[in-house]
């Protein structure tokens, strides 16, 4: 099997990956030619920024919806295993409600689209649902604690 990438630097500083890859499966040798593309600064492929709901993917800030972000960052959280359609509902879409499993293959696309290569790492489990098969090439910047400051205060009115 033949997998080709090219990498495209722009006046901007953007990099662009481009893969070619036989067949309509991710693959770890498709990882592999990433992780390559990367090697000078060790950075990874995507960027997820929790506290601000930030998401780079090749040095550029991709634009995600609210459910899109979510599923994301459910997803790689969970790289490496199966998320079923109704455990996505639940914790991404907080519903039990089953009706909208097809959404979730709306969402997916979309996903895929905005994220370019990295869409390729969200995989297809037929009849059950997703598994993100991209954990090395996606790092997730978790705050260490809240960035702003103050205390809640509780107001007592005379009586």
């Amino acid at each position: 099997m033949t997998v080709s990438l090219t990498q495209v630097e722009h006046d901007n500083g953007a990099v662009e990956l481009r893969i070619v890859v036989p067949g309509a499966h991710w693959l770890p040798e498709v990882a592999a030619h990433l992780a390559q593309a990367y090697p000078r600064s060790g950075e990874p492929a995507a960027r997820i920024e929790v506290a601000p709901r930030r998401v780079f993917a090749g040095g550029a800030e991709v634009s995600l919806a609210r459910l899109e972000f979510d599923l994301l960052l459910f997803l790689c959280r969970n790289a490496g295993r199966v998320c079923d359609r109704h455990a996505l509902l639940r914790h991404v879409w907080h519903t039990t409600d089953r009706r909208g499993a097809r959404t979730i293959d709306v969402h997916i696309r979309k996903l895929r689209t905005k994220i370019g290569v990295l869409g390729a790492a969200i995989t297809t489990v037929r009849g059950v649902g997703y598994r993100f098969d991209g954990a090395g090439l996606v790092h997730i910047d978790h705050p260490a604690s809240p960035s702003w400051t103050g205390s809640a205060t509780t107001r007592q009115t005379p009586g």
